[in-house]
């Protein structure tokens, strides 16, 4: 008996290989299948051939191909069910696009679809040609992808038609094989459609396994856990939550929110539009916080329930934690002692950086509070919640540096901890790390910290893989950086990427004022507040220069309460000049001396005393005024007298004489002679 043939005609290469991959698995063993494409361009044509044409819109493209006594049979076309699962996934009511190359082709595939019973989408028909489709997130097509408009983000390709089994039958009809090989093709057809089921059945099984798994999951979270949709629908509520409402566990999914929750104000903030937020509230089983936020992909709205007074103490056992490892910022501004209009503005200028996620450079003299300020910075910004880590690259060795900042991975190098360890820069995340003493750092670490603050991201020592990090970068130096940069020692990238927000501390010499409260705040903190400290003393501590700024001030006061008899600190108490750093004991008491000033110094001292009350209290005075409170001094001035030592101390730069309400105004200079030669004024500041 000679071997049966046909002619499959397509539109596309596509088309042709479905087409005959699915006619080789049913009819194969009997009929030879020869196959072409319009894409691909038909070879020649054919006479005396049973011709199948794969769609009806295809005819008049193919009849010049089709010679003398051939039979054409158009084939009827039905989703392709191999792929048909993929649909299932999609939830109910989403809007999808059938994409496909006419009319015809979309509406039949989309009736077929529904008569399936595939009818939880809402097909919306597009082909070439369609006005006003609306723009959606996912499209179905069958093989077309290159149709589908680039708006769509999701594309489900089920893959092209199959022929019906109608076609098929009709096809051996006409090759006088239909008595012989019917039964063989329609069980080769009931097998699939088997297969198909037992398919779906899986992935039924598999979903419920699923759906089960993450319910018992949702059930253990000690949190209470609720979802709803765009309707305002609950389609999640684990144990705890019903637990916390108390409500009858299976009786809140399907239910509206206001219908469950009697907290008219809760439900409002629950479904209120805002993209993420937390609140506070009381509910049957008592107070809980709550953190609502929205999965816009899915069109839900989550809120985790948490109890208070648990989080509460869960923070303090985490805080407790990280405090015994150091990681917390322990100062914050209140911190800060000072009354100097220096110290005020600095603090001021820190506040408003706080603010920021901005990199920060702290310059500063040795003992100015650097690592004081970038700790109250932490404390104040909305990193406040997250690690504090600070390193100081002087005194850590140059081989241990790379590895602590960035971690390694197990096998890095010899002595590496076996698992690896996690760098600085890891376990500050969500915080701040603070770089103290950054001039340190050398060439090689400075061009990896620079791709820190470029990327976000690390690499760990030994490893391949990049890290993410989400860290604030404080770093400090007493160093000239611009000098290091000219003699090619620092980076001028890094300088300029460390230094997008700066600080410049100022040195406790040119805030004198600010000795006296700091004084008394550090017998207050080693508990010795009552002690008394003679006027001469502050005079001579008023002189020094302090080249070790407010650190050389502490380590002074608690020498002297470590030596002093009794409840008194005298000049005796004072340490001598070899315990001052070195710039100081050459420049001892630079502040002009009695004698500096002429024998009418007390006269000196009554006119800058009462100018700086003035200068406090916001009050012009001139001569006139001087001359009016002088009256009642026991030394009476006249305004020719007080013209004269006006004019002396404006000389030696105490003093500025403006024309006009403003009046006499001390300088710098001025206010710190005259706290020098009157401590007593230093706590009315």
């Amino acid at each position: 008996m000679p071997v049966k043939e046909i002619i499959l005609l397509t539109g596309t290469k596509e088309t042709r290989k479905t087409l005959v991959k699915q006619l080789e698995e049913v009819i194969g063993d009997f009929v030879r299948i020869h196959h072409e494409s319009l894409e691909e361009n038909i070879s020649g044509v054919f006479s005396n051939k049973l011709i199948i044409l794969s769609s009806p819109e295809i005819t008049e493209e193919t009849a010049p191909y089709i010679g003398e006594s051939c039979k054409v049979l158009v084939a009827k076309r039905t989703v392709n069910f191999e792929h048909i699962d993929k649909l299932l996934f999609l939830a109910p009511k989403t809007k999808a696009l059938y994409v496909n190359d006419g009319p015809d082709t979309v509406y039949e595939s989309i009736e077929t679809l529904l008569q399936l019973g595939i009818n939880h989408i809402e097909y919306i028909p597009c082909y070439p040609g369609k006005k006003n489709i609306p723009e959606v997130e996912f499209a179905i097509t069958p093989g077309e992808v290159d149709l589908v408009p680039p708006f769509v983000k999701e594309v489900v390709n089920i893959g092209p038609r199959l022929i019906d089994i109608t076609t098929v039958m009709t096809i051996l009809q006409e090759l006088d094989l239909l008595k012989q090989k019917g039964d063989i093709v329609s069980d080769k057809y009931i097998r699939k459609i088997i297969d198909l089921s037992k398919k779906l059945s899986m992935t039924s099984r598999q979903s419920d396994q699923l759906n089960r798994h993450l319910k018992h999951v949702l059930d253990g979270v000690n949190d209470g856990i609720l979802a709803v949709n765009s309707k305002g629908m609950i389609t999640v509520c684990n144990e705890n939550l019903t637990n916390m409402l108390g409500l009858s566990p299976g009786k809140t999914v399907g239910r509206t929110l206001q219908d469950v929750l009697r907290n008219a104000e809760l439900a409002s903030f629950i479904l209120n539009d805002s993209e993420e937020e937390t609140g506070w509230f009381s509910l049957h089983s008592g107070d809980v916080l709550i953190h609502r936020f929205h999965l816009k992909t899915e069109n839900t709205i989550v809120a985790t329930f948490q109890n208070a007074h648990e989080t509460i103490e869960l923070e303090k056992s985490y805080r407790r934690e990280l405090l015994k490892k150091g990681y917390i910022a322990k100062f914050t501004f209140q911190d800060i002692k000072g009354v100097s209009s220096s110290i005020h503005k600095t603090k001021e200028i820190a506040r408003k950086i706080a603010k920021t996620n901005l990199t920060v450079l702290i310059e500063g003299e040795s003992g100015t509070g650097k690592e004081l300020y970038a700790s109250a910075i932490h404390n104040a910004s909305l990193r406040q919640e997250g690690p504090f880590l600070a390193v100081n690259f002087s005194a850590l060795p140059e081989d241990l540096v790379e590895s602590e900042l960035f971690g390694y991975e197990e096998g890095a190098f010899t002595g590496a901890k076996k698992g690896g360890k996690i760098g600085l820069f890891e376990q500050a995340s969500g915080g701040t790390i603070f770089l103290d003493e950054i001039g340190d750092i050398s060439l090689k670490l400075q061009a990896r910290l620079l791709r820190v603050l470029q990327e976000k991201e690390i690499m760990r020592v030994g490893g391949n893989k990049i890290i993410p990090v989400d860290v604030r970068v404080i770093a400090a130096t007493n160093k000239d950086l611009l000098k290091m940069i000219e003699a090619g020692t620092f980076r001028e990238d890094l300088y300029h990427r460390l230094k997008i927000l700066y600080i410049r501390l100022p040195e406790l010499r040119t805030r004198k004022e600010d000795i006296y409260p700091l004084i008394r705040h550090f017998m207050f903190q080693s508990g010795r507040s009552q002690i008394e400290i003679k006027p001469d003393v502050l005079e001579k501590l008023m002189r020094y220069q302090w080249y070790g700024n407010v650190r050389e001030l502490k380590n002074t006061i608690d020498y002297m309460l470590a030596v002093c008899d009794g409840n008194v600190i005298t000049t005796d108490d004072i340490p001598n000049e070899s315990f001052f750093q070195r710039k100081s004991r050459e420049n001892l008491e630079v502040q002009p001396a009695a004698e500096e000033l002429p024998a009418d110094r007390e006269e000196a001292l009554f006119i800058l005393e009462a100018a700086f009350h003035a200068n406090e209290a916001g009050q012009p005075i001139g001569r006139k005024k001087l001359a009016e409170r002088s009256a009642h001094w026991r030394r009476p001035l006249s305004e020719q007298q007080i013209r004269k030592r006006l004019a002396l101390l404006e000389e030696r730069g105490y003093i500025v004489t403006n024309r006009g309400r403003t009046g006499i105004k001390l300088t710098r200079l001025g206010v710190d002679y005259l706290l020098a030669n009157r401590p007593d004024l230093i706590g009315k500041l």
